[in-house]
C-alpha cells in the first residue's frame, strides 16, 4: 500500500490536486475554529451580563482571513505548484535529450577506441615495445661478449640503443632511449605487483617527448613472453611506421633462426643415416 501511495505521489497531477485539497481543508478548519471561538466568547459575555464582579481580561481574537483572501492565497499557491511542475517537466526533457546525446557519443567513441586498439594489437605494437624495452633495459648488465651479440641483433632489426636510466631498482622503473628507422624514441617502464596480478606498464614517447602509446603487459615467470596486453592509450603518428618496420625485421630474423634450426636437424639426420640429398629422388642412397 505504501509503495502504491509513493507511485501515485510521483505523478505530477496528483501532487497538484493533493496540495489544493490540503489548502481547502486548512481554510475550512481554520474558519470552523474561528467560528467556535467567537460563539464561545459571546456565550460567556451573555452569561455574565449581571455579574458585578470585575470583568476577566480575555485575549484578543485571532484574525481570520476573509473568504476572498483565502481563495486568493489558494490561487497563488496553485499557480506556484503548476509553475513548479512545468519547470520540472522541462528539466526532465532537457536531461533526457542530454542523456541521448551522451549515449550516442559514448557509443561512437567506444567503437572508435575498440577499432584503434584492434589495429594496434594486429600490428603487434605492445609486443614490439616490450621486446625493445626489455632488451635495452638488460643490455648494460650483460658481459661485453653478450652485449656485442645483442647490439648486433638490434642493428639487424633497425634499433640503435641509447641511454638506459634506472630510476628505481625495486620496481624496475627505467627510462630507455633509442632510435628506430631514423626516429628518436623513449620508453618509460615500471613493474607493478598487486595482490592478484602483476604487470608492466610501458609508455612510448616520440621525439617531442609526448606520450603516444601506453600498454600494460602481463608476462610469464621468466619475463620472456607476453601473456596478455592491454592498450591504455594510443595516438597514431609517423612513429607507427618505424615500429611496424622494426616488427617486420624482428619476425623475419626469428623465421630465419627457426629455419636455420630446422636445417641443422635435417643435416644431422642426413649425416646419421648416410643420405645423399642430391641423389635421394633419383633412387640413389
Amino acid at each position: 500500500m505504501f509503495d502504491w501511495l509513493l507511485a501515485q505521489w510521483a505523478l505530477p497531477g496528483i501532487r497538484v490536486v493533493l496540495a489544493l485539497a490540503a489548502l481547502v481543508l486548512m481554510v475550512l478548519t481554520f474558519g470552523l475554529w474561528a467560528w467556535w471561538s467567537e460563539r464561545l466568547h459571546s456565550s460567556r459575555s451573555f452569561g455574565n451580563i449581571d455579574d458585578r464582579s470585575e470583568p476577566v481580561a480575555t485575549a484578543p481574537p485571532t484574525p481570520v482571513l476573509a473568504a476572498d483572501e483565502s481563495i486568493q492565497a489558494l490561487q497563488v499557491s496553485l499557480a506556484g505548484l503548476e509553475q513548479f511542475e512545468k519547470m520540472q517537466a522541462q528539466l526532465r526533457q532537457r536531461l533526457s535529450a542530454a542523456q541521448e546525446v551522451l549515449e550516442s557519443d559514448s557509443s561512437k567513441v567506444s567503437d572508435a577506441v575498440e577499432l584503434m586498439r584492434r589495429a594496434a594489437s594486429e600490428m603487434k605494437l605492445p609486443h614490439t615495445v616490450f621486446e625493445i624495452y626489455e632488451g635495452l633495459r638488460l643490455l648494460p648488465r650483460k658481459p661485453p661478449s653478450s652485449q656485442a651479440a645483442d647490439q648486433a641483433w638490434h642493428q639487424e632489426v633497425g634499433v640503435s640503443p641509447g641511454r638506459v636510466l634506472v630510476l628505481d631498482e625495486s620496481t624496475r622503473q627505467t627510462l630507455v632511449d633509442f632510435s628506430c628507422a631514423g626516429r628518436v624514441l623513449r620508453i618509460a617502464g615500471c613493474s607493478y605487483a598487486l595482490s592478484r596480478t602483476a604487470f608492466d606498464e610501458l609508455t612510448l614517447f616520440d621525439g617531442r617527448e609526448q606520450a603516444v602509446l601506453t600498454v600494460r603487459v602481463s608476462l610469464d615467470t621468466n619475463r620472456m613472453q607476453v601473456r596478455s596486453a592491454t592498450i591504455e592509450s594510443y595516438r597514431p603518428g609517423p612513429w607507427v611506421t618505424a615500429l611496424v618496420t622494426t616488427r617486420a625485421l624482428m619476425d623475419e630474423r626469428r623465421e630465419r633462426l627457426l629455419m636455420a634450426s630446422r636445417y641443422r636437424d635435417v643435416d644431422k639426420l642426413r649425416s646419421s643415416f648416410g643420405i645423399d640429398a642430391n641423389n635421394l629422388f633419383r633412387g640413389t642412397v
